[in-house]
């Protein structure tokens, strides 16, 4: 294994040029039409067999080993985000208000670069390694993953792994857990409606801003009394849209945000008591309510031995200490949750952290990675495939 780490090394300056040509060529969901057509150049160039223009514009690629075996995906999701890139490089991203703030540009790298390993590798391969570039992984509460599934190309697979980076570990640490990875992730909209009046004779009209306001507290009660201590629940308003003018009482008013739970009992009840308590506060005050919930992204569950191999396949190519054991999941959401739903697998997060440096969040204007975990990407990518192929 330590073997694949030297190759993948000396693959490191292809996979800067990857990546940042994946970096200056950022699309949002389902628009990822260069950055398919990035892909599609270096797997020619690797001589790697693809279909193209599975569920959008993403890529399924196949490489088949010397002797028949199981199946093994590995993927990796495409798009980018809608905003302006506020860092001055050389391969900022040449689609104004686009940017791969959230890093997966360097899963692309991963991939292919771990897709090079592996056809360099095929007589070492039982079975086959499926490549999946996913595109739209940013379109909550839709995603990508699903449009992938439902071609039925990935029917055959017996384990699915995927990775993201993660800025909060440090630098080179893999990390992984068994059960719930990720949270489920809901994103509500309630419009409270009232009725306008001058703002000096409330009496004559219903204040919606109040609904709204009365409302936003309330909620959270339905975590601070009603969900047990022990389960992690998120509930967040981003937006709170109201009035129209200073003396002009709000007939309107907009609430949207999002609801992050683990269990599947927390988040059905959630939804129940939510729209069961915004009807009761429109009432109360005589006015009324439309409440919409969308279910969005289920929770990562990591499969107990999928996250064994994990692993044994960090520890092969980096040594013990590039573990790190975490025991709290993310209340962040992932769309390869999808996946795990009908395949066994496992994510993992790998840490990018550099101590000394200021290391921006995901989704950050300002984020920013050190290439140096490209190749180890790349490199632990391949192991866990020819693991997963070779045991047993």
């Amino acid at each position: 294994m330590k073997n694949i780490l030297k190759k993948s090394e000396e693959n490191q300056k292809l996979l800067v040029d990857i990546r940042r040509e994946l970096h200056m060529n950022a699309e949002t969901s389902q628009n990822e039409v260069e950055t398919s057509k990035i892909i599609m150049k270096y797997l020619d160039k690797f001589n790697i067999p693809y279909i193209s223009e599975v569920g959008g514009h993403g890529i399924i690629a196949e490489i088949t080993g010397s002797e028949p075996g199981k199946v093994v995906a590995l993927r990796a999701d495409m798009d980018a985000l809608e905003m302006e890139e506020e860092r001055d490089i050389s391969f900022k991203s040449k689609n104004k208000n686009v940017m791969h703030s959230c890093g997966h540009d360097s899963h692309m790298t991963f991939l292919l670069g771990a897709a090079k390993l592996l056809n360099e590798n095929k007589d070492k391969i039982k079975g086959k390694v499926k490549l999946v570039f996913q595109p739209a992984e940013e379109l909550s509460p839709i995603g990508g993953a699903p449009k992938i599934l439902e071609s039925g190309l990935l029917n055959d697979v017996d384990a699915i792994f995927g990775s993201h980076v993660w800025p909060d570990l440090p630098f080179g640490k893999i990390a992984i857990k068994e059960g719930a990875m990720m949270a489920n992730s809901d994103h509500f909209t309630i419009k409270f409606i009232g009725a306008s009046s001058h703002a000096a004779k409330p009496h004559e009209g219903v204040d919606a801003i109040v609904m709204g306001s009365q409302f936003i507290n309330a909620m959270q009660t339905l975590i601070s009394r009603n969900t047990d201590p022990m389960n992690s629940v998120v509930l967040t308003v981003g937006r709170f849209i109201a009035g129209t003018r200073y003396n002009v009482m709000a007939e309107e008013a907009l609430i949207d945000g999002t609801c992050r739970t683990f269990s599947k009992e927390d988040r059905t009840r959630i939804f129940k008591d939510m729209g069961n308590l915004a009807r009761a506060i429109a009432e109360v005050n005589h006015g009324n309510c439309e409440y919409n919930y969308g279910f969005g992204y289920p929770a990562v569950m990591n499969e107990k031995n999928s996250v064994k191999l994990v692993k044994k396949s960090v520890v092969d190519l980096f040594g013990e200490d590039s573990l790190l054991e975490i025991d709290k999941p993310a209340m962040t959401a992932e769309d390869f949750a999808f996946y795990l739903q009908k395949i066994k697998g496992a994510f993992y997060w790998v840490g990018i952290g550099k101590e000394g440096e200021k290391n921006y969040p995901l989704h950050s204007k300002k984020f920013y990675l050190n290439e140096d975990i490209l190749y180890r990407g790349a490199a632990l990518m391949c192991v866990i495939a020819l693991n997963f192929l070779n045991e047993n």
